[in-house]
């Protein structure tokens, strides 16, 4: 562990080095806990990592309305932390991280998006839309049905949607899953939104489980 810590540190003041060396300032980080989807009226930490020394940190949010939250570290305080409490369609939308050191701004950090479920009180239901054709229990095809005209539909494996890597988005309703392993057991929700509000969902369809004893899973 103290190795595994001591090599980051390196590669930390590495990069440092070659941030100072093009006259730029380091990049900060961002992530959220418990992540990036958060149901309607739960709370959601958004954290900001910096190198030490800054002046001021800022968080933007880009959503409905442009705004920013600013901080002043505390001596030499590096992972600032703005809590948002009962999230609703206000709070969704783009967050950017950017701070000051010796008078001048740092670039900005990576986008996070904040993804806000239930602003629309429709719930999909997801369902095995078709069997195999001519590939026994090779393809299967999963239907997210709405009634409304959503022109965004989102599906999750293992049922989780806090992190963007676990769902796959798409503009028609119907998820191929094919080359499925053997034994292979997994659960799936969907979502459904709007192109001119990607940040804002409707309500989690019903979790749907799949147990397929071939082949591989891989995301189409």
């Amino acid at each position: 562990m103290g190795l595994v810590a001591t090599l980051l540190g390196l590669v930390v003041l590495m990069e440092q080095k070659i941030w100072a060396q093009s006259g730029l300032l380091p990049q900060p980080s961002i992530w959220a806990v418990p992540g990036a989807v958060i149901s309607t009226g739960s709370d959601v930490s958004i954290f900001c990592r910096t190198p030490p020394g800054v002046t001021t940190l800022r968080l933007y949010h880009y959503g409905p309305y442009m705004k920013w939250f600013e901080s002043t570290p505390e001596e030499a305080q590096e992972v600032f932390e703005f809590s948002l409490q009962y999230m609703t369609h206000i709070s969704a939308g783009i967050y950017y991280c950017e701070y000051t050191k010796g008078g001048e701004w740092s670039q900005i950090s990576d986008r996070l998006e904040l993804v806000v479920t239930g602003v629309y009180m429709e719930t999909p239901s997801l369902t095995v839309d078709s069997g195999p054709q001519g590939f026994p229990e090779r393809n299967v095809t999963l239907l997210c049905h709405t009634h409304s005209p959503f022109n965004i539909f989102i599906l999750c494996r293992d049922g989780n949607a806090s992190f963007p890597q676990n769902c796959s988005h798409q503009s028609h309703s119907t998820f191929l899953i094919s080359l499925v392993s053997p034994g292979h057991r997994r659960t799936y929700r969907c979502f459904a939104s709007y192109e001119h509000s990607p940040s804002l969902w409707s309500l989690p369809s019903d979790p749907l489980k799949l147990s397929i004893p071939v082949w591989r899973i891989a995301w189409l």
